[in-house]
């Protein structure tokens, strides 16, 4: 009897160990994203517009363009030691582009053009948008 009560306290315990990490896990993904960083207007007819790549982060992370200036052409540059890419979503979530960089490597590309909307980009690669790699496109 005492065997089996002790069993079943083995038991209680390994659940309750369960529990406590899927809250842990819970709570670490309902936690506050992190802040968008300061808006970078950019007059895309003199130059690309710069991003940087960093580990889980873009800099910068929240653009202002004027509509009127299209095409839009941007330098992506990955200074990370790991693939990053960047994937655009229209406002419906819909994936506009998404674009591969590999490590210490640059890339530019064009988009002929946007709508006046607030577009969403990210890191697709597995956890890095969780970890704060994503930004704000505002088309004015």
């Amino acid at each position: 009897m005492v065997l089996k009560a002790r069993k079943m306290e083995l038991y209680v315990r390994i659940f309750n160990l369960l529990l406590t990490v899927l809250a842990m896990l819970f709570a670490g993904h309902c936690a506050p994203r992190p802040a968008l960083g300061p808006v970078r207007m950019f007059y895309p007819e003199i130059r690309p517009i710069e991003i940087e790549l960093r580990s889980f982060s873009f800099q910068p992370n929240h653009l202002v363009i004027l509509r009127n200036q299209s095409p839009f052409s941007f330098r992506l540059t990955n200074t990370a030691n790991t693939w990053h890419n960047f994937t655009l979503l229209d406002p419906d979530r819909n994936i506009i582009l998404k674009k591969d960089v590999k490590p210490n490597e640059s890339i530019t590309f064009t988009i002929e053009s946007l709508d006046s909307e607030n577009y969403t980009f990210y890191c697709s690669q597995f956890l890095h948008r969780f970890l704060g790699m994503e930004g704000m496109l505002m088309v004015d």
